[in-house]
């Protein structure tokens, strides 16, 4: 008779998923079990550089994506919790949801969170907020040669730099503008 580690799942029950990568992953969220090996295939139907390699930190794993065919990425999820993987750029963003333990298996009493816990304030400004720094950085990159040209004929290239220098902090004044009318800080109230 042959024993198994029971993390170990029977033979022939590695679940695999189809993710479409095309402006972003679909679907956005992909989901696991604790010990069950998962295949996820990617299915990159575009030609964008930064949909070309998808990185899983938390696995130590990443992959090149060769636009217009289907590469296999295989993890064994070890703990319960939400993984996080990007493109490259980290402006791709999807999750993995690993459920708890599998068929057969008990629950650890101490057992080891998947992540650290954040307070929500600060994982949505790591989040949403870097997304939206960084690309008000790229839209001030992409405008910069548009304003170059219409200011260096006529004006030279000292007005132009502090023209683009004046530009860049408009851009970061809009941004965290924007960012800070959004954050939901907790409010601490003194006891009286």
């Amino acid at each position: 008779m042959t024993q198994t580690h029971p993390l170990t799942p029977p033979a022939g029950r590695q679940r695999t998923v189809r993710v479409r990568v095309k402006g972003g992953y679909e679907p956005p969220v992909v989901h696991g079990r604790v010990g069950e090996p998962l295949r996820i295939v990617f299915s990159r139907e575009e030609t964008a550089s930064c949909s070309e390699h998808v990185v899983f930190p938390a696995f130590g794993k990443s992959a090149m994506l060769p636009p217009f065919e289907d590469v296999a990425l295989e993890l064994v999820p070890e703990r319960a919790g939400e993984y996080e993987f990007t493109c490259q750029m980290g402006m791709l963003r999807g999750r993995l949801v690993v459920a708890g333990q599998p068929s057969g298996l008990r629950a650890e009493r101490n057992a080891v969170p998947a992540r650290r816990a954040r307070p929500s304030w600060a994982s949505s400004i790591t989040g949403e907020y870097g997304d939206t720094a960084l690309l008000t950085f790229f839209v001030w990159l992409c405008s910069l040669p548009l304003l170059l040209l219409l200011v260096v004929p006529f004006l030279g290239w000292r007005v132009a730099g502090v023209l683009a220098i004046a530009w860049l902090g408009v851009a970061a004044g809009v941004c965290f503008t924007l960012c800070v009318g959004r954050i939901h800080l907790p409010t601490v109230r003194p006891n009286r």
